[in-house]
């Protein structure tokens, strides 16, 4: 979005042309604008929702009292926002706040189509083309999240048309407005053509995924070949995700409001079952590696949460509705009082509980980890660097520190997962011209990325490597270097105390080992933290530091168990920004490159 670039497939035009023009706002940093973004779109969706609840359940049970009625909307939108799977995303620079706030700007059109239809019908078509319009531009965020939903819409609207006899003329003109909103995708050829910073896939080159990336070319076989067994338990585990964050009390209730709704305003109830029922589809299909902890699994699943949580407010509503009569029905009016604050009390801690159990997880004030490690990896890596990184986190972290906030420019950030495809490749090679003039190596299983390393570093070029497991082959030529290790083009036989004294020092000052207490309730971040500590323990076992090794273990197993006091130091960085990170976190001796490295003394 700084760049105005390519993203990673499907693209995200619309989030990046948007997300660009927040970053304009003169407030906060650029990062803070953007995470803006999702919290105004997510409060946009419950504002909307609040609105569209309360109408329909006003329009479609005309008994029930305003009392009632707010108190339904209000705890079902209170128990949608408090939901890790929603509250997650308002807070995350991600596509899915805007995507479910396109779902639910779908849903006031056909609702305004519904009541059009009763009052002007010359005047219901243009929410029909107004919808068709949104839900083409809204394909320019999260398109699968928000095109399962659109078969649910499709029927509505048809069964609406049928209600109003609309002609063959409105269906074209409706069509042409959803091409006319799928025009955003135009965005990604146009800027592609211009090489922008970052290029995902659209060089001019043959084979580079381009519209095949936008349309997921190469995941419909899988998906054809996807076992119905394992769909039906994956769109199992996708419903216990959502019903799990409800608890009993609010799944019953949800129960008790499909039976409301279905009584009194069906095809509301449809539409809720349908777009529930599509979104479950598509994250089955499309999620192959289930994880309960996976944010982005969570914003997949939005929809189905709005989808239960309209169900829910009728089931508040039934409940108040039934209460009403149970209390006019009875003998003494001294209970009435009582027994209403007890529903009250009762409904209000059932939509408040989801608040207050995701509360540690989603509020992310003053949290800064990923800020954090990143600043950390780079701060004390030597001028014009070349790193190797094993996967795109890592790699988006620093390419947002070097966008946004021109933190560490000079070093140049390579992912060695895309390097094999060409289009990457090509540009690597066209915005770095000095690696251009060295050929990548190959080997029997395709490109030796670990030789290429060692040929660069041979040139005087630092070069830092993010070590895993599959890099055994290469421990002899690394050497720590913070969150890193530099590559030596020459074996390095035994590492110097005075270099392991460093990197303990650099462990004891570092912020983001520091943070168990955020760690305990960020997964990303311990993902991170465990794999970073143990695969540097595999680095000094395979040296035969197993003293070091074993700590280092220790640490990453500790995690969860009493890990402040495991990993507080008396001399940790104090809390604040980049600026003077690099005098605190740089070694005092110089490149690791300069240092002594003597004999064998194993």
């Amino acid at each position: 979005a700084k760049v105005l670039g390519i993203a990673h497939r499907p693209g995200f035009p619309l989030y990046i042309l948007v997300g660009h023009l927040f970053g304009l706002v003169p407030f906060g940093e650029f990062f803070y604008r953007v995470n803006f973004l999702s919290a105004l779109s997510a409060s946009g969706t419950l504002a909307l929702l609040a609105g569209f609840w309360s109408s329909t359940l006003r329009n479609a049970a005309p008994s029930v009292t305003t009392s009632n009625r707010i108190l339904s909307v209000a705890m079902a939108v209170l128990a949608v926002g408090g939901t890790y799977t929603f509250w997650m995303q308002a807070v995350r620079a991600e596509v899915y706040a805007p995507t479910v706030l396109f779902v639910v700007l779908l849903s006031v059109c056909a609702w305004r189509c519904d009541r059009e239809i009763g009052t002007k019908r010359e005047a219901a078509p243009r929410w029909l083309i107004l919808a068709a319009l949104l839900g083409g531009v809204g394909m320019g965020l999260h398109n699968a999240t928000l095109a399962s939903t659109f078969p649910a819409f499709a029927i509505l609207f048809f069964v609406l048309s049928r209600r109003a006899r609309f002609g063959w003329r409105v269906w074209f003109v409706a069509a042409a407005a959803f091409v006319i909103g799928l025009s955003v995708y135009l965005y990604m050829p146009i800027r592609a053509a211009q090489n922008p910073p970052l290029n995902w896939g659209w060089l001019p080159i043959d084979r580079a995924p381009g519209w095949n990336g936008v349309v997921g070319a190469d995941a419909w076989s899988a998906i054809a070949a996807t076992d119905w067994g394992a769909f039906f338990g994956r769109a199992g585990r996708s419903l216990d995700l959502l019903f799990h964050q409800w608890e009993w009390g609010l799944v019953l209730l949800t129960a008790v409001g499909l039976v409301f709704w279905w009584r009194h305003a069906r095809r509301w109830a449809l539409l809720a079952i349908g777009a529930a029922a599509g979104n479950l589809a598509v994250t089955a299909l499309l999620v192959s590696e289930f994880s309960e902890t996976n944010a982005d699994i969570h914003g997949y699943l939005l929809p189905a949460l709005v989808a239960f949580g309209f169900l829910l407010s009728g089931g508040i509503a039934q409940l108040s509705s039934g209460l009403r009569v149970l209390l006019q029905r009875m003998p003494t009016s001294r209970l009435r009082p009582i027994l209403t604050g007890v529903v009250v009390v009762l409904v209000a801690f059932l939509a408040l509980a989801p608040l207050l159990i995701y509360a540690p997880f989603c509020n992310l004030v003053h949290h800064q980890l990923a800020y954090d490690f990143g600043t950390e990896s780079t701060a004390w890596l030597r001028p014009n660097a070349v790193v190797f990184l094993n996967g795109t986190n890592w790699d988006f972290v620093l390419r947002g520190l070097q966008y946004c906030e021109d933190w560490r420019p000079d070093v140049r950030v390579l992912n060695r997962d895309l390097l094999p495809a060409a289009w990457y490749r090509h540009w690597v090679f066209t915005r770095l011209p000095d690696l251009a003039g060295f050929t990548i190596p190959t080997n029997e299983r395709g490109l030796d990325l670990r030789q290429w390393a060692r040929e660069i570093a041979a040139t005087d070029i630092p070069v830092y490597w993010e070590f895993t497991e599959i890099d055994m082959q290469l421990v002899p030529h690394l050497i720590p270097a913070g969150h890193l290790f530099e590559v030596s083009a020459e074996p390095v036989r035994v590492l110097k105390h005075d270099l392991i004294q460093a990197q303990e020092d650099f462990e004891r000052r570092s912020r983001f080992f520091a943070a168990s207490d955020r760690l305990l309730v960020d997964y990303d971040a311990q993902m991170v933290y465990v794999s970073n500590l143990y695969r540097a323990g595999l680095y000094y076992e395979s040296r035969g530091l197993y003293d070091r090794a074993r700590e280092l273990f220790r640490r990453a197993l500790s995690l969860g168990q009493d890990t402040e006091q495991a990993h507080s130091a008396p001399d940790r960085l104090p809390p604040g920004r980049w600026l003077g990170l690099i005098d605190h976190m740089s070694p005092q001796k110089g490149s690791t490159r300069d240092l002594d490295l003597p004999g064998d003394s194993r």
